[in-house]
């Protein structure tokens, strides 16, 4: 009766419960435009209100990456923080939510209701992460009023919290207070109703049996009064169911079998509870001095699979009600049948341990699949059935779905790591050609350099520069003459040597004469015409001098690149960082892989050994009462008599 997993909402009412929990896009209505001014944010509600809260979560996440979901304001970041909690990611939406409200913790830059939201979900973070404190605190900023304006259904599951912190300990609130929190909400509220069956498992706690008994019965009877035959709300009847079936232990705590037969005769047989209201009644009815009908309620029970654990004492308590019937030549087989059932799966059981493995645990369990790998929840957690039944019940925890679904993460992280491990053999692969292949074009290209000859014209232009820096110097206008100037100088001198090998008569005295003329208007003419032409050549040296030095450099950029590859050696670096970083992560997820697989075997091997102890129990209680009817038998056979004689 005080399971402890019924203290919040139970996991059976997670569909109201996903709804409630996301419902960030209806504080945004009233705040918001009618449309969407962001394409992206309106994929992101699509994919929200279609129920796909992984696909609206990463439409939200790609949006802040491209700079953020523009005229939306702070809402997108309260969709996604819901979002994050509807999917399990309590330590992500903390983070976020606590984030958007800042350092100092009073989110100024923030609306009024937006920042009130931001405290209550960051406070509903907390208080699922099991820091109450922490969620008490962040609990108590958040203004009722403009919550209650903002979203009825969220200041709904805001009382709801604060009373169950007030539950919790009385440092969050004391008897009184927790009344006053229950004030504003409707006796059929259904967070009216899950603080009135919290209330009764904490009366039970604390040894207060009147009042769980009282606060149970209140709550049958309002469940009761509300339900719908014609459309059944699924939550309200799986609480009715598990408040009878609370009600009934509790009855039959006190030994009350009456009362607690007369509750359990009201439950549904088709409903979630159905197996263990029709065990508690065969327990019922047994202490009521009724076993046949206890041997029906068994019998009904052992007709189904033993699939749960706790099942397995059914097979005792049967032979059990059959010997308190009188009928011990019935509970006798019973006995045995059960005591070899027993047997059986104590050595089942005890191969199991021996053998525990991860390929053995995993044969065991059935994990469905499709065209694109594993399938999953719409909490993230994978699709498996166990293939034994005596793995149900740690298949069942929160813990063994938890670390079953990080040990399925890290496989595909590994597999991802050696998939990019096999690159880097192409890429080194790529970098040995393009180091061949660049060889090569070295070779060709200091080929290319020797054909060139770009040492002898280095020469000559070196020669060439100090001939016209001597020219200028000794103002040499010879030097700087035109081809033009040149032949005529040319002709000039072949007529002046040509002048003197002939004999010295009139004729040759007047064509000297003529030559020494044409003599002097030249030199008068190179004489002139020196500026000119000095500056042409300089202007040719220049010319030369830039492309000399263009060549240069393009050789000296040539050799450069010819003598190292800094292209290639940045990306061989990247390359080995890269590996190095990835050896490194390989390593930590081979060692996060070894640890996940011992959480996992190791929370395994404790149900199996805590279910051998519970069919140990079992099976020894079996023998014993199989020996004491044995016994009995013999002594009331007639061979029995005649051999006391």
């Amino acid at each position: 009766m005080g399971n402890k997993s019924f203290r919040g909402r139970p996991l059976l009412f997670t569909g109201a419960l996903l709804w409630l929990t996301i419902g960030a896009s209806a504080q945004a209505e009233e705040a918001l435009p009618e449309r969407a001014r962001d394409l992206r944010y309106g994929w992101a509600l699509y994919d929200y209100h279609q129920g796909n809260a992984f696909e609206a979560l990463t439409q939200l996440a790609v949006a802040r990456e491209q700079g953020g979901i523009q005229g939306h304001g702070d809402h997108p970041a309260l969709v996604e923080g819901g979002l994050m909690l509807s999917w399990g990611m309590t330590r992500e939406a903390s983070r976020l939510f606590s984030r958007l409200l800042g350092e100092d913790g009073e989110g100024s830059k923030l609306s009024p209701d937006v920042r009130n939201q931001a405290w209550f979900y960051l406070g509903k973070a907390f208080y699922l992460e099991g820091e109450h404190t922490l969620a008490h605190e962040n609990l108590e900023h958040v203004d009722g009023e403009i919550l209650a304006d903002a979203n009825y259904d969220l200041f709904r599951e805001w009382i709801y919290l604060r009373a169950r912190l007030a539950m919790i300990s009385p440092r969050f609130g004391d008897e009184s207070e927790l009344m006053s929190l229950k004030e504003p909400l409707e006796a059929t509220d259904i967070w009216s109703l899950y603080l009135q069956y919290n209330s009764a498992v904490s009366a039970l706690d604390a040894g207060d049996g009147a009042a769980a008994e009282a606060d149970l019965k209140e709550l049958i009877a309002i469940l009761d009064q509300t339900s719908n035959s014609a459309e059944p709300d699924a939550e309200r009847q799986g609480l009715l169911d598990r408040a009878r079936l609370s009600l009934a232990r509790l009855h039959l705590r006190d030994n009350r079998f009456d009362e607690a037969l007369k509750v359990l005769g009201a439950m549904p047989l088709d409903g979630v509870f159905a197996d263990q209201a029709l065990f508690d009644y065969a327990v019922a009815a047994a202490g009521q001095g009724r076993p046949e009908r206890a041997l029906d309620a068994l019998e009904s029970l052992s007709g189904r699979e033993l699939f749960l654990p706790w099942r397995q004492q059914v097979p005792f308590a049967r032979a059990y009600v059959l010997e308190q019937m009188g009928v011990p030549d019935r509970a006798l087989p019973a006995f045995k049948r059960a005591a070899d059932h027993y047997e059986a799966r104590i050595s089942e059981l005890s191969g199991l341990r021996n053998r525990l493995s991860e390929e053995s645990l995993m044969a065991r369990l059935n994990i469905r699949r499709d065209g694109d790998g594993m399938l999953t929840d719409p909490y993230g957690r994978l699709r498996v059935e166990p293939v034994d039944f005596g793995l149900a019940e740690v298949l069942a925890t929160e813990a063994f779905q938890q670390a079953l679904g990080e040990l399925n993460e890290l496989y595909r992280m590994q597999s991802f790591i050696a998939e990019r491990q096999s690159r880097f053999e192409s890429f080194r692969t790529m970098l040995d050609t393009r180091e061949q292949q660049r060889q090569i074009r070295i070779t060709q290209t200091r080929q290319a350099l020797e054909e060139q000859q770009a040492d002898p014209w280095r020469q000559l232009h070196r020669a060439f520069r100090d001939n016209v820096s001597t020219a200028l110097a000794e103002e040499d206008a010879g030097f700087f003459m035109t081809t033009e100037q040149k032949v005529l100088r040319d002709k000039l001198d072949e007529v002046e040597k040509t002048l003197a090998e002939l004999p010295d008569d009139e004729t040759t005295a007047s064509q000297r004469e003529t030559y020494q003329r044409m003599r002097a208007y030249f030199d008068w003419w190179i004489a002139d015409d020196y500026g000119v032409n000095r500056w042409a050549a300089q202007k040719q040296l220049r010319e030369l001098d830039r492309e000399m030095e263009r060549f240069q450099a393009q050789r000296q950029r040539v050799e450069t690149l010819m003598a190292e590859d800094t292209r290639h050696a940045d990306l061989a670096r990247r390359i080995a960082v890269s590996e190095w970083e990835l050896a490194a992560l390989g390593e930590e997820v081979s060692e996060a892989l070894g640890h996940a697989r011992k959480i996992l075997l190791d929370q395994v091997d404790r149900m199996l050994a805590t279910q051998q102890e519970e069919l140990n129990g079992y099976l020894v209680a079996s023998r014993h009462a199989q020996a004491r009817l044995a016994d009995q038998l013999f002594r009331a056979s007639p061979s029995a008599g005649a051999g006391d004689e």
